[in-house]
């Protein structure tokens, strides 16, 4: 063991086609040490414990009538931590409950069960039959066969590791190796290693339950491949029925996730999907997901919520982490594209082949559903894209997806032509055109993050029909030959505000819509916004009197911007003849005086 921490769908914009569900290296690298814990932080103080109450019936449980003790994960700090710190989930002295779970009694999978720990015999058939509820199981360390599937359908049941406890599917299984059934509740698998380094072998955890389950310090040993025309299983796949439930997937590894190049039409394996299913919260914690072929974590469609903080994401196709709406977030986490590190050998990157840090998407929804709230955040998080032959963007705001806030993040891309951050075009994919467009808000808003980074050409932040969107506070380095800094393609009543932003192309680019009214302002200045263009001095003309169609919009007392807005509402030229828009640059401030150019269009 190390230390360490559905649906069907293509589009165009997603992993070269696109995306969908069918149900290690021991090196951490650079950036490693802000993704997930070590695993077993506590089972030495514990393990004496356990043992002394496996084989047990009738399991000390105190006094029934009283409630039980509160669950840590649903602790107020901002990673749910109970008050004995980061993942310590002993509750009880006598264990009696674990992360939030009564159990009745602790059976020994040796002792009590009979199982092998060698390996030689099967485990299933004895294992499935003694989760009854209220029992959990605890496998002494050693290596425990199975030869298929454990159904899990009791409430408050378990299985825990005691040492280094690691299992075995059978070889060329692609099944789930635990898979629950008739949705139960209050479920439990913790700190055991499942073995899927056999060939054509791969496996999963697939978990419903209706208020709550926990796993923790789940580790995948080997990559997980499958040949299977039935598509690869995704390592967990995780709902929650209840509104109010929460499910929590803590330190979970999986360092070699399958292949990056295996996305497989939107059937290859996922690191965790949360799909429709899922009415609750899912929150994953101090996970490390690497090399996945189809998303580390896809978690965007589901009406539920999804919480992803403190992990490290490698080298994931498609998205290391997916997100939809309100209630859903990434926080805390480091994400690295760098296929220079990438353990699984050549890459055909040819189809199907895109490395995205983040991405948000709303806008497909069952059929009569009511639209997903709007809301997604990216908070406090460190992601850095190095190299990659296709990487869309860092952050990719899908043209599918309804507004997000990116805030104290950090961003790096080394790679050409790639935005750091892309707001997609609303309604330009060509998929379920009856569906393809979500409803506003669609705006974007980055506050206090930094970009940076060697990549040339292209745009650092790249906003395309994103009204009301706003970039507060920000510090924008673009050193790379001929890129511009922010981009607002058709999204009035944007404002930049604060922050500096210094490149070698334009600091901000602004395509108009001549249709815009005279009294909207097509773009807002703070006038202690720093623009910068390296090795250029020439300012420019003055937007708000040497340009046709543009002027200075009258400001209220005491405001301290300068906004952009049209002179008149043009008489538009013959459709073809000429563009129906106009785009400047904004490449100075003077006091409350924007310079830059007219440009031409590509």
């Amino acid at each position: 063991m190390t230390a360490g921490a559905g649906s069907g769908h293509r589009s165009g914009d997603e992993a070269g086609a696109g995306s969908g569900h069918r149900s290690g290296d021991d090196s951490r690298g650079v950036g490693d040490a802000a993704g997930a814990r070590g695993r077993r932080p506590y089972l030495g103080a514990i393990g004496a414990a356990v043992a002394s109450a496996a084989g047990c019936l009738g399991f000390a449980r105190g006094d029934a009538s009283k409630d039980p003790p509160a669950d840590p994960d649903d602790g107020d700090g901002p990673s749910g931590d109970g008050p004995d710190g980061p993942g310590d989930g002993s509750d009880d002295e006598d264990l009696g409950t674990r992360h939030g779970i009564e159990f009745d009694r602790v059976l020994d999978a040796v002792d009590d069960l009979g199982l092998d720990p060698t390996g030689s015999a099967p485990a299933n058939d004895r294992l499935e039959d003694a989760l009854t509820e209220g029992t959990l199981v605890r496998f002494p360390e050693g290596e425990y066969r199975f030869l298929g599937e454990v159904v899990v359908s009791a409430d408050r049941v378990g299985v825990f590791g005691d040492g280094d406890v690691r299992f075995l599917p059978p070889v060329g299984y692609t099944r789930p190796l635990f898979d629950s059934d008739s949705v139960p509740d209050d479920v439990l698998i913790e700190n055991v290693d499942v073995d899927v380094s056999a060939d054509d072998t791969t496996t999963g955890i697939r978990l419903e339950c209706r208020n709550r389950f926990h796993i923790q310090d789940v580790e995948f040993l080997g990559r997980g491949t499958s040949e299977s025309p039935a598509g690869t299983p995704s390592a967990f796949v995780l709902a929650i029925d209840n509104e109010d439930g929460r499910g929590v997937l803590r330190n979970a590894v999986a360092k070699k996730g399958s292949r990056i190049d295996g996305y497989k039409r939107g059937n290859g394996r996922i690191g965790v999907w949360v799909g429709w299913s899922n009415k609750g919260t899912v929150r994953i914690e101090g996970c490390d997901l690497r090399e996945f072929g189809n998303n580390g974590v896809y978690g965007s469609r589901t009406p539920g919520n999804v919480e992803i903080v403190d992990c490290y994401f490698l080298n994931n196709n498609a998205a290391s982490a997916r997100i939809a709406g309100e209630g859903s977030y990434v926080e805390d986490c480091t994400v690295e594209i760098d296929l220079d590190r990438y353990t699984g050998g050549a890459v055909d990157t040819s189809t199907e082949f895109n490395t995205r840090a983040i991405v948000v998407e709303q806008g497909v929804q069952r059929a009569g559903a009511p639209p997903l709230p709007a809301g997604a955040e990216i908070r406090g998080c460190t992601l850095r894209a190095r190299s990659s032959p296709r990487s869309q963007a860092v952050v990719e705001q899908s043209p599918v997806a309804r507004s997000l806030v990116v805030r104290d993040t950090e961003i790096r891309c080394d790679i050409d032509g790639t935005p750091a951050v892309r707001r997609g075009p609303v309604g330009s994919l060509p998929y379920r055109p009856d569906r393809r467009e979500p409803p506003p808000p669609h705006w974007t808003e980055l506050r206090n993050v930094t970009v940076g980074g060697n990549a040339a050409g292209g745009v650092a932040v790249d906003l395309r029909f994103a009204p009301e969107s706003a970039v507060i506070d920000c510090d924008i380095r673009c050193r790379g030959e001929g890129r511009d800094g922010v981009f607002f393609d058709h999204s009035p009543r944007s404002e930049v505000s604060g922050g500096e932003i210094r490149t070698d192309g334009h600091p901000i680019v602004v395509d108009v819509d001549l249709t815009t009214p005279p009294d909207e302002h097509v773009v807002c200045l703070g006038v202690d916004t720093v623009l910068e263009r390296f090795g250029d001095a020439g300012l420019g003309v003055e937007l708000t009197s040497d340009v046709p169609l543009l002027r200075a919009l009258a400001q209220s007392a005491g405001t301290e911007r300068v906004c952009l807005g049209l002179d008149a509402v043009p008489s538009l030229p013959d459709a073809g003849s000429v563009s129906s828009s106009l785009r400047i640059s904004v490449d100075a401030l003077e006091g409350d005086v924007p310079f830059g150019r007219v440009l031409d269009r590509p």
